[in-house]
């Protein structure tokens, strides 16, 4: 009879170690304002990607949404890159976009505020955040210097760009 008390009391002491653990182990939602963080985009940002050309970003506010539109400017002349429309899906706690390219193609991507100065985006197959295609990680410096880095799915750096806020 005592050995069969002493196992109820250990199984129940390690069922209740083991519910107490599992509650300390999960990963606390963050205290970051996603929406507010994202306002530190807004502007005309340009980022100079050869002889006499410059990309540029156009982003403003739409309601609680974003708008992004991308070009280059090659020697004054504008040509039209890709439109990016993203907001905040308060359910997942993350930002979701869409990017429509001038040449009729699409992507998908999901992002998220890691800390006050970073933004981290998976590109991912129509929203689905197990198929991711490529990473992008932008650091905003200061209001006015920001950095795009991409990166492919194993870490691998393979790009960066260096914005500088122009209004």
């Amino acid at each position: 009879m005592k050995t069969k008390a002493f196992f109820l009391t250990t199984m129940m002491f390690l069922f209740l170690l083991i519910c107490s653990t599992g509650i300390h182990a999960q990963t606390a939602k963050s205290n970051l304002d996603q929406v507010k963080l994202m306002q530190q985009g807004l502007g005309t940002w340009e980022a100079n990607v050869g002889k006499d050309s410059v990309q540029v970003h156009e982003t403003q506010q739409y309601g609680k949404s974003f708008i992004t539109t991308v070009s280059y400017n090659i020697k004054g002349k504008k040509t039209p890159l890709y439109t990016n429309n993203y907001c905040f899906d308060s359910k997942e706690g993350k930002f979701k976009g869409f990017a429509l390219g001038a040449d009729g193609s699409y992507g998908t991507w999901i992002g998220l505020w890691t800390t006050e100065k970073k933004f981290n985006v998976d590109a991912v197959q129509n929203f689905k955040p197990e198929i991711v295609l490529y990473k992008i990680e932008l650091v905003y410096e200061t209001p006015a210097k920001m950095t795009w880095t991409d990166f492919k799915t194993d870490g691998t750096k393979t790009g960066e760009l260096k914005y500088t806020k122009v209004k």
